[in-house]
């Protein structure tokens, strides 16, 4: 559920001397604010309004209908974001996507990141749309986009080494002309933006794509949450492991149960050493395959639980702190 914060107190969430884009000040007095826009930064189809632009452009809206059980696919934290660097370290790679709804998803081995838009980085954009008490619910709502998406890049970018991973030409997350300096004096307040100022969908940090695909499953009778596979063979190449190592397991099995039945004929014969030995072996290649298939079930029925445990506690934490605490 989206909170309409106090209208008359909005604010920038930087000032206008630490802004990293100037280029919107010069079209403060009267100039075509939407053309602008439309044409340098972000695409738009004929006839749209610039609201409906900037909605399309930075407002997540399938998480916003999905934050009410967002707590089942990440840690119920918005400071869960890890800085740009750690992906490396992780062995997963950032990829770049424009579409809202992706930034933060991550999967085996990628993490898809929003490049940071440029009129979010002018304080005469965010006086001229963002702000004062005249915005109606749709202008609200990509107010609260924005102060989300900043905030989250807070967290993204929090070391100089961020900052260069982020200006890579491969990613140009954030324009090559800021400096260290100019982004901290820039992102300086951003942590203090509250979970009131933003899109629902920015109470949390990094999701896992896995569990929001059984979630829109649950909630929204939807196939996929985001269809990554292009062609039938990689989609099917997931289930190849499982399937191998399920088939492997059975055949163990049936291996041990007919050697079992097999040397029952050999206990009429004098081969009872003989006999003894296959018995045993068989009634322990039983167990063995029992025992694992045992621990693999348990194992993943702890992790399960201790996951939604944790996060369960999480939550109840969250919803019980006292609102002047809740950031």
């Amino acid at each position: 559920m989206n909170v309409k914060p106090n209208l008359s107190h909005l604010r920038p969430p930087f000032a206008k001397e630490h802004q990293l884009n100037n280029a919107f000040d010069a079209s403060s007095q009267g100039h075509a604010y939407g053309t602008l826009l439309s044409r340098r930064w972000v695409p738009s189809a004929p006839g749209q309004s610039l609201t409906e632009v900037l909605l399309a452009d930075i407002r997540p809206t399938r998480l916003n209908r999905l934050a009410a059980y967002l707590w089942m696919c990440s840690t119920p934290s918005h400071t869960n974001v890890p800085p740009l660097h750690s992906h490396a370290v992780h062995g997963r790679n950032v990829v770049v996507s424009e579409d809202p709804a992706l930034h933060l998803v991550w999967t085996t081995g990628i993490i898809y990141i929003k490049p940071l838009p440029a009129y979010l980085l002018s304080h005469a954009f965010w006086i001229q749309y963002l702000a004062g008490a005249d915005m109606d619910q749709d202008r609200v709502q990509v107010r609260q986009a924005a102060m989300g998406l900043l905030r989250s890049y807070y967290y993204c970018v929090r070391h100089e080494s961020d900052l260069r991973v982020a200006q890579q030409p491969q990613l140009s997350l954030i324009p090559t002309n800021i400096t260290w300096a100019q982004w901290c004096n820039f992102s300086t307040s951003f942590d203090t933006i509250k979970n009131s100022e933003v899109a629902p969908r920015y109470h949390y940090g990094k999701l896992q794509l896995s569990r929001l695909h059984w979630l829109v499953r649950i909630r929204l009778r939807e196939l996929n949450y985001f269809y990554i596979d292009g062609y039938y063979g990689e989609s099917f190449a997931r289930y190849y492991g499982p399937l191998l190592f399920i088939f492997g397991t059975l055949s163990v099995l049936l291996s041990a149960m007919q050697v079992g039945m097999a040397v029952e004929q050999l206990q009429t014969r004098n081969w009872v050493a003989f006999w003894s030995v296959c018995r045993w072996f068989s009634v322990i290649s039983l167990l063995l395959s029992a025992v694992v298939a045992l621990y693999l079930i348990v194992s993943l029925l702890i992790k399960t639980l201790d996951e939604i445990i944790w996060a369960a506690r999480a939550q109840y934490g969250a919803s019980h702190k006292p609102k002047t605490d809740v950031t």
